[in-house]
């Protein structure tokens, strides 16, 4: 028995050593040792993954742009809250000039016309914007050259109108209502003028 186990160790010892021949060689001319062929055999980079990191690179990008969106509408609707004071305000006290700034096509005859006629009636119409309850773009688009955006404004709102002696003819100077705006603003494309217009204005469904 003991015989037989000399010759197993001894194979195995052979086979081991002809495996680590295999690998390292010799340090003779007829065996080199084993080198690299260049200096990328230790760093692999398949094309399969190559392309994978490019995906995910475009996946990152569009994670961004996704990331992004949300911010813009935050920054526009900063900008179009603020409008939508001032163009409320400058309706009541019939200021024309800022209308013209705020206001474009046939939406800015229409507030233009509305004023001319409470003047004309010698009324005034009070408005006091309590708080902005929310204020969320509903819809965007891209359509002959310009650019729209569709915000539905949320406030609480006191409407009063009075007659020549100072008498509430509508409203109740001591009551705020929540009003629902739905406005669209919009711009041309290629304008250089970043500002944004109100271009119009509609009703909400009834819910």
């Amino acid at each position: 028995m003991a015989f037989i186990d000399i010759i197993l160790l001894a194979a195995l010892a052979a086979f081991l050593g002809y495996r680590l021949w295999l690998v390292l060689g010799t340090h003779s001319k007829d065996r080199p040792i084993r080198k690299r062929r260049t200096t990328e055999d230790d760093v692999v980079i398949p094309i399969r993954p190559r392309a994978t990191s490019q995906k995910k690179e475009t996946i990152v990008e569009k994670e961004e742009e996704e990331a992004t969106a949300p911010q813009t509408d935050s920054l526009f609707l900063q900008g179009a809250t603020a409008a939508f004071r001032q163009i409320v305000q400058a309706y009541a006290d019939g200021n024309a000039q800022t209308l013209k700034k705020l206001l474009d096509g046939p939406l800015l005859e229409t507030f233009e016309d509305a004023i001319a006629k409470r003047k004309k009636s010698k009324k005034t119409l009070e408005v006091d914007i309590a708080r902005i309850v929310s204020a969320e773009v509903i819809d965007k688009d891209e359509e002959k050259g310009e650019a729209t955006i569709t915000v539905r404004f949320v406030s609480e709102q006191c409407l009063v109108t009075r007659d020549t002696k100072g008498k509430v003819v509508a409203g109740d100077p001591d009551r705020y209502a929540e009003v629902i705006d739905i406005w669209t603003f919009a711009r041309p494309l290629k304008s250089s003028n970043p500002n944004w217009k109100l271009v119009a204005t509609q009703i909400p469904e009834a819910s």
